[in-house]
């Protein structure tokens, strides 16, 4: 059974799985190196399988939505650690919380998480960088910003009427070659 945290018990091991689950009965296959989910008959996802006694592995592309949906619970979360990709986005909620202010900031970053979600950890990471290296405040619709490209502007096309005439030439054989 899926935890209200979208998380799954497997031999002691906690797994996180996607969040839309929460609340559905899981079947999980078991072997050495991996463990594979199914929701009934279909396959959902597979995970490196932990060793030892008690640890948990959190994905927090499983998690975001829920986090996103109620911030305050990631302050709280056990599983906080695990929702930091990487040491530059720790670097990055730490100095989100520090210029506007903790829930702010919390909110903040779990947009620049959704958006690691979205894209990849390593297109975000490299649009961190620039920001943590001034001492300027900036915002995650920055992030959003570097990552979106630019739109393209529309080209407008003149209106193609064909002549319905020579279609009808066509057809009445007058016209022996097209083009």
């Amino acid at each position: 059974m899926v935890s209200s945290q979208s998380l799954i018990r497997v031999k002691k091991q906690g797994y996180s799985v996607p969040s839309r689950l929460m609340g559905h009965t899981l079947r999980v296959e078991l072997y050495e190196a991996e463990l594979k989910v199914y929701l009934g008959g279909d396959f959902l996802l597979g995970r490196p399988r932990m060793r030892g006694d008690r640890g948990s592995q959190v994905d927090f592309r499983h998690v975001i939505g829920a986090l996103l949906r109620k911030p305050g619970a990631f302050h709280h979360s056990r599983h906080r650690e695990a929702l930091y990709p990487s040491v530059v986005f720790r670097s990055a909620y730490d100095r989100l919380r520090a210029d506007p202010g903790e829930r702010p900031g919390t909110i903040e970053y779990l947009q620049v998480l959704k958006w690691a979600a979205e894209e990849t950890v390593e297109k975000v990471e490299a649009a961190l960088r620039r920001p943590l290296e001034n001492p300027s405040k900036w915002r995650a619709k920055e992030i959003r910003d570097q990552l979106v490209p630019p739109a393209r502007p529309v080209v407008e096309m003149a209106d193609l009427a064909p002549s319905l005439n020579v279609y009808d030439a066509l057809l009445e054989g007058e016209v022996a070659q097209v083009g």
